[in-house]
């Protein structure tokens, strides 16, 4: 089933068919959640806020764009109010053992363990301020285009761009600054 089948089921009156949409995008809600406050609690509040806003506005959903680029929409912008409500230093950012990080150069990834690159990926993520990791996380942990991520956030496209780049240059220099041993040809 579709997302707007489910939505034309819950705008119907079948209200239990937002359960799916639920269970379809909790998960990646949860991750993109995490990547701006960095906070396991408030990140599963805020999506749950998020939940809650979605169904409410859901007759204000017009389709124009894919249900997911809305929903994460919602995410995005509750995770930034509460952060600007709290005013919060980021505290931690879960990476799954098994993801690749692909954005470092391959080249270290046969200098350097998988376990002690995700963990200074996990550390550096940790530190580093929602304005990159948040798009870093829709870039490459959710897999939106740069039309989506500008859709998402409402920034323009550069500013996308530029907030990529200089996430991966933070995850770079930390890598080659925690393991100086490492043989990488400076560009």
């Amino acid at each position: 089933m579709t997302d707007a089948e489910i939505i034309n089921r819950v705008l119907s009156g079948n209200k239990q068919a937002f359960s799916l949409l639920v269970a379809a995008y909790q998960t990646k809600a949860l991750t993109l959640a995490r990547s701006i406050v960095h906070d396991e609690h408030l990140a599963e509040d805020l999506v749950q806020d998020s939940f809650v806003k979605a169904f409410t506005s859901l007759a204000s959903f017009k389709g124009g764009s894919a249900f997911s680029t809305w929903f994460y929409r919602i995410v995005y912008t509750t995770g930034l109010n509460a952060l600007q409500k709290s005013r919060r230093t980021p505290i931690s950012v879960e990476l799954i053992e098994d993801d690749t990080p692909h954005w470092i150069e391959p080249y270290i990834f046969d200098q350097i363990d998988d376990h002690i690159l995700n963990e200074i990926i996990r550390e550096e993520m940790t530190n580093m301020s929602p304005t990159y990791s948040a798009v870093m996380d829709l870039f490459y942990g959710q897999e939106c285009s740069y039309d989506q991520i500008v859709a998402i956030t409402g920034m323009p496209l550069g500013t996308i761009k530029t907030r990529l780049n200089r996430g991966r240059a933070l995850l770079r220099n930390a890598i080659v600054r925690r393991c100086p041993e490492l043989e990488i040809p400076h560009v």
